[in-house]
């Protein structure tokens, strides 16, 4: 018994002998596998080696805008960029003013990296010039960059349903193309009171194209506007003197002595009556004179050249200006101003800015009270009569006609706009809040 015992037990070492060895095999087989595998992972692995750090792109000059905001001027501007206010100012001074920069235009400023001030400084005078200030090794320099357009030849055409503003948008007008037209018109018109509805306009004008495409309107070269059954025709002429003007089909200047409209475009709240119900006074007293409803700061022209007779303070009229015309006998003054522009004394063109629109005196709100006066008389400045402008020679004439010949044949070809079946027979209606005026009658300025 005991020697089977034996027997068995060595039989069992014997066995667990071979399991050990053979696990032993195992394990150095791994081992020199994972060895081999390791040799070829470091054989075929490339060599580690530090990152490169990539050099910055070069940064070239680049412009910066700053939009002009309400009390900003060029002194308070021009050193947030190392500009020097002076020499840059004195610099352009001969193209444009830079102390008269505009609310919401921008001055861009051409900067390079490393350098303090500015390579070039641009301002915008209008939609196709562009004031521009060079840096120079001597100091600065200016220059006027004109865009240049390709000039064709077109026709548009109108008519006024309901708004003027509304039939220029439906014959693809702009706001500065009825602003061309009424400019053609501000002598014979005022566009902000009498274009009534129906009023219709046919016009051979100049487009002008900008890189193969229309950019916008240019002048009228020949106009025909009807309004309130009354035809004005007139054509653009270049006289013997070198000057461009409008003519009408007799060779007579619509150019005259008188704006009709001291405002270029506003809204008149008030006309002349002599029975209008007094807003403040509560009572009727006659309005002797047109109202005109603008924001405050609106420039104010002078309706023809003259001599300033009154430039201050004048009882309900507020800040006050008078102007003594030269063309005949005729005055006309403006009220209520927030600023005056001129002294006493002074003379000025026509379409000089005299004031700016305000509500000093006795006033409601903010307008223009406008007053006209013909032989010592106080008139409606809207329907008064005014003198003719001047008459081509018998020279211009000849050369005169062929050019308006020309013109007309081409108007006659343009199709005016379809008129509605049913025309309101009021005048565009007015988007605006009514701004009474509350001049006092007995001032010595009403019975000059």
């Amino acid at each position: 018994m005991s020697t089977l015992r034996m027997t068995a037990f060595a039989a069992f070492g014997a066995s667990l002998t071979v399991l050990l060895y053979t696990i032993h095999d195992i394990v150095t087989d791994v081992e020199e596998t994972s060895d081999v595998v390791a040799e070829m992972h470091v054989s075929i692995a490339p060599p580690t080696a530090p990152m490169a750090t990539p050099e910055p792109a070069p940064r070239g000059p680049m412009w910066v805008k700053h939009a002009i905001r309400s009390g900003e001027s060029l002194g308070s501007i021009l050193p947030r960029f190392n500009a020097p206010t002076h020499d840059v100012h004195q610099a352009a001074l001969d193209l444009f003013d830079l102390s008269r920069i505009r609310v919401g235009r921008e001055l861009s400023f051409l900067v390079t990296p490393g350098e303090d001030v500015p390579a070039e400084i641009r301002y915008p005078l209008d939609e196709d010039r562009t004031l521009v200030i060079h840096r120079t090794d001597d100091g600065w320099d200016a220059s006027v960059d004109a865009i240049e357009y390709d000039v064709r030849i077109g026709e548009r055409s109108l008519v006024v349903a309901s708004t003027l503003w509304q039939a220029a948008i439906d014959a693809g007008l702009r706001p500065r193309d009825i602003a061309s037209l009424a400019e053609v018109m501000k002598y014979d018109l005022d566009f902000n009171s009498e274009i009534k509805a129906g009023a219709t306009a046919r016009m051979v004008v100049e487009e002008l194209h900008h890189d193969g495409a229309l950019a916008r309107l240019g002048a009228p070269l020949a106009v025909i506007l009807t309004n309130n059954g009354k035809e004005y025709t007139a054509i653009r002429f270049k006289n013997d003197d070198g000057d461009e003007r409008y003519y009408d089909r007799d060779g007579v200047s619509r150019r005259t002595a008188f704006l009709r409209s001291p405002l270029e475009f506003s809204r008149v709240t008030s006309g002349f009556n002599l029975k209008r119900y007094h807003p403040i006074l509560k009572k009727p007293r006659p309005h002797y004179g047109t109202d005109f409803g603008a924001p405050v700061g609106t420039p104010i022209r002078a309706v023809g050249d003259g001599r300033i007779v009154h430039a201050g303070w004048n009882g309900g009229h507020g800040k006050y200006v008078k102007i003594n015309h030269s063309a005949g006998p005729y005055k006309s003054s403006y009220s209520h101003l927030s600023r005056i522009a001129v002294k006493n004394g002074a003379t000025v063109k026509q379409g000089e800015i005299i004031g700016y629109v305000g509500s000093t005196g006795m006033s409601t709100g903010p307008h223009l009270h406008y007053q006209f006066w013909k032989n010592g008389r106080i008139v409606d400045p809207m329907k008064v009569a005014l003198p003719r402008g001047e008459q081509l020679s018998r020279g211009e004439m000849a050369r005169f006609k062929v050019h308006r010949d020309a013109l007309l044949t081409q108007l006659e070809s343009v199709q005016g706009a379809p008129v509605p079946d049913a025309l309101p027979d009021a005048e565009p209606p007015v988007e605006a809040s009514l701004v009474a005026d509350a001049d006092e009658a007995n001032d010595s300025s009403a019975s000059d």
